[in-house]
């Protein structure tokens, strides 16, 4: 059990009961703005819904004051959430209060304890107690930050923003160089980040493709990737990333860190992705995969800190020189001084603002840790930095999502089969119930060109007839369609598919109101799709042609939708990570609106928006491969600059 001490029940009766005698609190004083409840003596329990559990809170209370919680989160993500009760407790019992600043980067198992305690405040007190909940990375704290005396200097000669994979892999490097490095993560540990826990990257000419004998030539990823992006990331920058897949391996599996090969997944023609599996085939995550590679950091001097948020990059005589730092654990700051600083803060899937502000209103769904929010980017820019041109996304890929899904976050993958319809390349509407695309580029192309169109469309609607429901349910899609020998992707990932759990998620889907069954009509004016009818009839007059005249679908994936029942999902983008930022050179330094590099100033991973095109690069793994690529390439250009 992770809880706040490793105390049995009559251990934590006699120290509630010794608390409750004395009048005081085991962990601090009431805070002054705490509610003004009269309790029952007692210990009351209560549990909530985390991430990929149930959180459960033990709350001890003497007449007017909590005076012990026990945090019980030991279902959460290893790393992440499971590990927060005791600075949660701390800060409650602090506050006298369930309404307490949640822990970065673990804000559903937060919002969890918090909700626990405020019931087992309700029982204790009985009245009903109200709870303050966040969104991550939705703080927007107004700071004069002209006005901060920090806490502490610290002295260094480089620091690294951000336990990611590109903050991680320079870290490494820089240390090992002899560069005094200090390596500042925004959340509670080193699995928090989007590196930590994604599938795997794209590398090339690894030992682990030779030792299956299915080498990538560093030529064939970098004509792949710089010939999609049509020129338009620095390719000088490219190149150089592509080059340094086996030093990325080693880094790893030099540490005890295990990888394998995994499958051309889309058609590439090549298998570029790696995977972070051990010896029995299970995916390392979190901590488990970053943990290794933290300790060698500090074995060689490195220091790692959690709970560090930067806040303003600070300049002398025109260079960076270092950064200010807020401390999450008790909220003072610090001014880091350095030689160079490395910005890998992870994009900004946490903010709303800047989604809106460079894909329209629409309602996109982060699947992954949403702790960046965008600040090193504006920190960046107030540096003098300039945002380059390219502003992506990376979808989705296992199937849609919706914000009225019981699960959300990366939890709501393979939560509901009615979800997989978005990727099985049948018929495929908008709002007004018009077909706006060629449904197949979300089936083969989810990461890149069909995650991309479906932005347009913001809410999009799979439209399926009995047979095909059945056939899912009972078959599999890949029998629906007579198992095409020309669908690649369906015959290589989709082959033993079935959806055994339809009936009862299709029900669920109905029940939240994110999906409607009954005659096309019906279904039609459940979402408002005035033209869905007229939709269904000219998309089935292509499918007896054989021919999309439309949108050029292949005619394998062209089958009727017959009349009778129906079913229509709604559907909302959904991502892994977000890509655009700032512009650098070719050696990850940030550059000014004149085109020079600003001294001192690196970046690296999704926050370099040089490295990254519009859509996303279609071989998958691209984003995790350049974001460990990019940061070796950052540290070993800030060793020639510390050192020269």
């Amino acid at each position: 059990m992770n809880s706040t001490h490793l105390l049995g029940r009559r251990a934590f009766l006699r120290s509630a009961a010794a608390a409750g005698a004395a009048g005081i609190g085991v962990r601090g004083a009431c805070a002054a703005d705490a509610p003004q409840l009269t309790y029952k003596p007692g210990i009351y329990t209560a549990k909530a819904a985390g991430i990929s559990s149930d959180v459960t809170v033990k709350a001890a209370f003497d007449s007017s004051r909590i005076v012990d919680v026990v945090i019980d989160a030991a279902g959460e993500t290893k790393g992440i959430g499971a590990d927060i009760g005791e600075l949660m407790a701390k800060r409650m019992l602090a506050a006298q209060t369930c309404s307490v600043d949640g822990v970065s980067g673990a804000t559903v198992t937060s919002n969890a304890v918090k909700t626990a305690l405020a019931d087992c405040m309700s029982q204790a007190s009985g009245t009903s107690v109200e709870v303050r909940v966040e969104i991550d990375g939705s703080k927007n704290e107004t700071v004069d930050l002209d006005r901060i005396v920090p806490a502490v200097t610290v002295k260094t000669e480089a620091v690294v923003l951000g336990c990611g994979a590109a903050g991680i892999q320079a870290a490494l490097v820089l240390q090992a160089a002899g560069v005094k490095t200090r390596l500042l993560e925004k959340g509670s540990s080193c699995g928090v980040s989007n590196g930590s826990q994604a599938g795997g990257p794209a590398l090339a000419e690894t030992r682990v493709q030779a030792a299956e004998r299915a080498t990538v030539l560093v030529r064939t990823l970098f004509e792949c990737q710089n010939g999609f992006s049509r020129g338009t990331v620095n390719a000088g920058l490219l190149r150089k990333c592509v080059a340094q897949g086996e030093r990325v391996v080693s880094a790893f599996m030099d540490n005890g860190v295990n990888m394998g090969l995994r499958r051309d997944a889309y058609g590439m023609g090549f298998r570029a992705r790696h995977n972070f599996a051990d010896k029995e085939g299970r995916q390392l995550r979190g901590t488990d995969r970053f943990g290794p590679l933290i300790t060698k950091f500090t074995a060689m001097g490195g220091v790692f800190e959690t709970q560090r948020e930067a806040v303003r990059l600070l300049k002398k005589d025109g260079a960076v020189a270092g950064v200010l730092v807020k401390n999450g654990e008790d909220g003072t700051y610090a001014r880091y001084e350095a030689k160079a600083v490395l910005v890998a803060t992870g994009g900004y899937a946490g903010s709303d603002e800047m989604i809106r502000e460079h894909f329209g209103d629409i309602s996109v769904m982060p699947l992954c840790n949403t702790l960046s929010n965008g600040a090193g980017y504006r920190m960046i820019m107030e540096a003098g930095g300039v945002a380059d041109r390219n502003w992506a996304l990376c979808c989705n890929e296992f199937g849609g999502a919706n914000r009225k899904c019981a699960k959300q976050g990366k939890a709501i993958v393979r939560s509901n089969d009615a979800l997989r319809f978005a990727i099985y390349g049948g018929l495929i509407v908008d709002a007004y119930g018009d077909r706006f695309m060629n449904e197949q580029y979300l089936s083969d192309r989810p990461l890149a060109l069909g995650g991309e169109i479906s932005l347009r469309a913001a809410r999009y609607y799979a439209v399926l007839d009995e047979d095909m429901y059945r056939c899912c349910r009972d078959e599999g899609i890949l029998s629906y369609y007579g198992r095409p020998r020309d669908w690649y992707v369906g015959m290589t990932g989709l082959a033993k598919e079935k959806l055994p759990n339809l009936d009862k998620d299709m029900a669920e889907a109905v029940s939240r109101g994110y999906a409607a069954e009954g005659t096309l009509a019906e279904c039609a004016k459940a979402f408002g799709l005035e033209n869905l009818e007229k939709t269904v009839a000219r998309y089935n007059e292509l499918c007896r042609s054989g021919s999309d005249d439309d949108f050029f679908k292949s005619s394998y994936l062209l089958k009727a939708l017959k009349p009778g029942r129906f079913r229509v999902v709604e559907y909302e983008p959904s991502i892994w990570c977000t890509f655009g930022g700032v512009k650098t050179d070719a050696y990850c330094r940030a550059l000014t609106t004149d085109q020079k590099p600003i001294p001192g100033l690196y970046v690296a991973g999704v926050d370099n928006g040089s490295l990254y095109c519009s859509p996303y690069y279609e071989n998958e793994g691209a984003a995790l491969g350049l974001a460990f690529t990019s940061g070796i390439v950052a540290a070993d250009c800030m060793v020639k600059f510390v050192r020269g």
